[in-house]
């Protein structure tokens, strides 16, 4: 019984929490005419215990060690007939690790991946700025297949 216990305390437990979303809005000029995009961000929080419970008077190594990706989804238009979507990810952009069950560092996690809003934000304007590019290939591309169909 001590043996199934201590596996189960020990086995590493992943899962994943939305946090809030983040909006952008861009118009990129283009010979064909403005492109507006408009991007939403949101985060994933997930977690991972790691360590085990300490037993009688020996201490524990119980830690839970959670990142946050980003999740960016594009829809650009060009007038009213050419429009694009895109999806980005960027993985771990902010990480740490907490002692204890992550099950009780939920709401923790949560209020320091908030206190560092800004930092996601600066990551979500930089997937906006190398998107820039892609739209203005797919502008091209789609101009072109106009021109000649």
């Amino acid at each position: 019984m001590k043996t199934l216990a201590f596996a189960a305390i020990g086995a590493s437990l992943a899962f994943g929490a939305s946090a809030q979303a983040m909006e952008h809005k861009v118009v990129i000029e283009h010979p064909v005419g403005p492109i507006a995009a408009d991007y939403s961000g949101a985060t994933r929080v997930e977690m991972q215990q790691l360590g085990s419970a300490g037993v009688g008077g020996r201490p524990s190594s119980l830690r839970c060690q959670w990142t946050v990706s980003l999740e960016v989804q594009r829809s650009a238009q060009v007038g009213a007939s050419l429009q694009a979507k895109r999806s980005m990810t960027r993985d771990d952009v902010l990480k740490g690790t907490s002692p204890g069950w992550c099950s009780e560092r939920g709401s923790g996690i949560d209020r320091m991946v908030e206190a560092r809003r800004d930092d996601l934000r600066s990551a979500m304007m930089a997937m906006v700025a190398q998107d820039r590019d892609v739209i203005l290939v797919e502008a091209d591309g789609a101009h072109a297949k106009l021109r000649e169909g």
